[in-house]
């Protein structure tokens, strides 16, 4: 069972989307900051990391790139919601320094699931299952 590690400032979307991505049977942990975030990176197996951009303390830009220092195998999900233009250049910059997959918010959750399922397949090497199946 692929491990999922939601980052987001936002109690309601991580709350949200650990209840999605539970349902979807995944094993889910969340951190409300980048530093945090990185800690569970640290000291537990992550499969998948959903992190927003913008965040205090520590961004997603900050985090993507410790992460994927610490377990250069763990798929990253950026997630934006600053402005459109703004929303865009920063998941461009995601993509270029290493995000496996970026969306902009709002999410629509059966997107948010269907990448993280194929993204915990890559880092599993498991075959992607859609869910109901």
């Amino acid at each position: 069972m692929a491990v999922v590690l939601i980052v987001d400032d936002d109690p309601d979307i991580r709350e949200l989307w650990a209840l999605v991505l539970g349902d979807a049977g995944f094993v889910v942990r969340a951190a409300p900051s980048g530093v945090e975030g990185i800690e569970i990176a640290e000291s537990e197996h992550i499969d998948v990391v959903v992190t927003d951009i913008l965040m205090p303390n520590k961004d997603g830009i900050e985090t993507l790139l410790e992460i994927k220092s610490i377990n250069p195998n763990v798929k990253v999900l950026v997630v934006s919601g600053g402005g459109s233009a703004l929303r865009k250049s920063f998941l461009d910059v995601a993509d270029k320094l290493g995000a496996d997959a970026t969306l902009p918010k709002p999410v629509d959750i059966d997107r948010l699931c269907a990448v993280v399922e194929q993204l915990a397949a890559a880092a599993t090497g498991a075959p992607s299952t859609p869910k109901g199946t």
